[in-house]
């Protein structure tokens, strides 16, 4: 799989133990330069539907997991009509499960036998299902206080969960100081594979709305990967001739953790580490930098995006919100229905609004109010 580092520039063949440019940055695959519809297999309802359009070593599942073209529903919140994306039905329970699939069948085809992944709790559970189907050792670092849900489903599988005291960066410390002792970094902040299997959900977007772009896309984002998946999904749309303009695109963060907005909000290059301002519901975007912070705010201003933070009393208001319209997600999910309801007074009343639900419920502690 040929790699690009959009912080250098270096292009070269990406290897498991080159898991990051040599100048610290993170590997991008190259994309194709536009999408080919007549290459998508209308018969495959799965992310390898568009197996043949994907930048990685492998076109075809070596393991079916059936993985990718969740359902996008209509629903109605406050006299306009929204629409969810459910990835939450993915096999492991989160949105993590596209760029996963990708990760693990280019990995395996690369020879990798053991995964080392960190994780807040849903990239490792998705991580610890998919090595357990392909055979393959896992082991995930994750927060000491990472909900006990998310450790047990990790456990579940058979993968190695080992809690790391401290921050979140602690646990990526952990993973990557064992590096180089015959594991492979899964992992879902820099591998390019994953970054290209998260471009499926735009793909399935347009394809679920009459091959048309959504106006406004509203997510969760921490490590941005679906967020720049969406971003570089529509891009190759676009430069097809196939969309009239990418959607806007809107990350939402936790007041408490909130690095891509504090830059943003500022006009900054580059994205600086925040120290938390406490702990915070959305625990599954409580990441104090994003590693791919430049593409983070490239597709800010190239989508006309927001990047905005919500309170701790929002994301509990809006997780109840969802539960009651049938959909019980957990609170970094309900990121996305909290920053549309700031919103949504600065949203045209004819423009389409998706809503990627990217976790479920289960995964942890309801908030009930």
């Amino acid at each position: 799989m040929r790699v690009r580092c959009n912080d250098c520039g270096t292009e070269t063949e990406f290897t498991l133990a080159g898991w990051r440019c040599d100048c610290g940055g993170a590997w991008e695959p190259l994309f194709p330069a536009r999408f080919e519809p007549e290459k998508v297999r209308t018969e495959d309802f799965s992310l390898w539907r568009y197996g043949d359009l994907l930048p990685l070593d492998v076109h075809a599942p070596a393991r079916v997991m059936g993985v990718g073209w969740t359902p996008l529903v209509p629903v109605r919140i406050g006299g306009r009509e929204l629409l969810l994306k459910l990835e939450f039905l993915s096999p492991s329970g989160s949105f993590k499960d596209r760029g996963v699939n990708a990760m693990v069948n280019q990995l395996a085809q690369m020879g990798a036998a053991a995964l080392v992944e960190d994780s807040s709790g849903n990239a490792g559970a998705s991580l610890a299902a998919h090595a357990a189907r392909f055979g393959l050792e896992a082991e995930i670092f994750v927060p000491a206080t990472t909900s006990p849900a998310k450790m047990q489903q990790i456990a579940v599988y058979g993968a190695t969960v080992t809690p790391v005291p401290g921050p979140r960066q602690a646990a990526s410390d952990a993973v990557q100081a064992l590096l180089g002792l015959g594991r492979a970094y899964a992992s879902h902040a820099w591998n390019p594979a994953y970054l290209a299997g998260q471009t499926t959900v735009a793909f399935e977007l347009w394809e679920q709305l009459g091959r048309q772009a959504p106006d406004w896309v509203i997510l969760p984002t921490a490590q941005g990967g679906q967020f720049l998946g969406l971003y570089f999904g529509f891009a190759q749309l676009l430069a097809g001739g196939l969309i009239a303009k990418l959607p806007r695109l809107v990350a939402v963060q936790a007041e408490r953790v909130a690095p891509i907005v504090r830059a943003w909000e500022g006009g900054l290059g580059r994205i600086p580490a925040v120290a938390p301002a406490g702990p915070t519901l959305a625990e599954g975007a409580a990441i104090p930098r994003p590693v791919r912070d430049r593409r983070i705010l490239q597709a800010l201003r190239e989508s006309d995006g927001i990047a905005l933070a919500v309170s701790e009393d929002e994301i509990a208001a809006a997780q109840t919100q969802m539960a009651h319209l049938g959909y019980y997600i957990e609170p970094t999910s309900a990121l996305a229905l909290a920053g549309y309801l700031r919103l949504q007074d600065r949203i045209g009343a004819g423009e389409s609004v998706v809503l990627p639900l990217t976790g479920s419920g289960l995964k942890g502690k309801p908030q009930i109010s």
